[in-house]
């Protein structure tokens, strides 16, 4: 009702969270300590420290405190050790940054990390269970300021090292956000690392289509668009990708949507620009948008792909209206 998020079915963290909290009071009694887990109450915490909102930050870090205190008064001597392990992780994390700001805010990429560890440290039968156990709990503080466990995942010598790489992957997908988000991936090498990964023998289809979900969440901010297209010749790496020789028609749909939605955040970018500096960021990028999408153009007629064909000249023809704009 007041401009949220769209979806009824989820909970609104101004009710839950204080709800959690009392609780978990002193003077209520709690005889189940496990349900915090259990239920997704840790989990609902400490995806919250990722809020744009102070206040939804300030009451997820609460909730963790109390977290602390039920858990120190159980009798579960061995099985809150490793919950009590997670959040001292975030704990020391905090304490070791320069300057960490009151509540400060965590990049979806940290928690959504940490949520999806919890559930596999609930489920000791998965296959992730023994590697993500066993680089997890031997760290004292975790890295707020980088993807955690993104290299090793990635090139992993285990043999599950398929399952690996796609979970890591999943985690970068679902949380890559906004312009923080991206910053934390870009101070990773996550992107470059992911490009240079492209045709590899390590990674199979699934794995490429996860690369091209990343990149057009990477597109998606602000941040990342500017710097994947203006920096790391993104459009260029795309024409390299469509040229190649049974190309997955797949692949040329993930392609076009990246295009589509690059185009669109830089639309965005001009239209909040100063009048005099609009339309410098889109004659940049004419000449290798053009070349792209003259490309995408001949793969589409060769796949005789009506839709994608539509969508092809869709962005072409916004791409010349800009250009004929700007340039009068």
């Amino acid at each position: 009702e007041d401009g949220g998020c769209p979806d009824t079915t989820i909970y609104d963290p101004r009710f839950i969270l204080p709800f959690l909290s009392q609780l978990m009071a002193p003077e209520m009694y709690m005889d189940k300590h496990m349900r915090l887990v259990d239920s997704g109450a840790l989990s609902y915490a400490i995806a919250s420290l990722s809020s744009r909102e102070w206040g939804v930050r300030a009451a997820g870090y609460h909730v963790l405190a109390r977290v602390v205190g039920a858990m120190d008064t159980a009798k579960l001597a061995q099985e809150k050790q490793v919950w009590l392990h997670i959040l001292s992780l975030i704990r020391n994390g905090l304490a070791t940054g320069s300057n960490t700001p009151r509540c400060a805010r965590l990049s979806s990429l940290v928690t959504v990390f940490l949520v999806r560890v919890v559930d596999i440290l609930l489920t000791p039968l998965s296959t992730l269970y023994k590697t993500v156990s066993r680089s997890i709990l031997a760290k004292p503080a975790m890295d707020l300021q980088a993807v955690p466990e993104f290299s090793r995942l990635l090139n992993s010598a285990d043999l599950n090292s398929t399952g690996e790489q796609r979970w890591v992957l999943e985690v970068v997908r679902d949380g890559m956000r906004d312009n923080l988000d991206y910053s934390l991936a870009n101070r990773s090498f996550v992107c470059k690392i992911l490009k240079s990964q492209w045709g590899s023998v390590a990674i199979d289809r699934v794995g490429h289509l996860q690369i091209l979900d990343i990149l057009e969440r990477c597109v998606a901010t602000n941040y990342g668009c500017t710097d994947l297209v203006t920096r790391h010749g993104l459009l260029t790496w795309l024409v390299a990708i469509i040229k190649q020789d049974r190309v997955d028609k797949l692949y040329i749909k993930k392609v076009v949507n990246i295009v589509k939605i690059s185009w669109e955040t830089i639309c965005s970018i001009e239209e909040r620009k100063q009048d005099e500096k609009k339309g410098l960021l889109t004659k940049l990028i004419q000449t290798e948008m053009k070349i792209l999408l003259g490309q995408l153009q001949v793969t589409a007629e060769r796949k005789q792909d009506a839709e994608l064909r539509a969508n092809i000249e869709n962005i072409s023809s916004s791409l010349d209206l800009i250009s004929t704009s700007a340039s009068q």
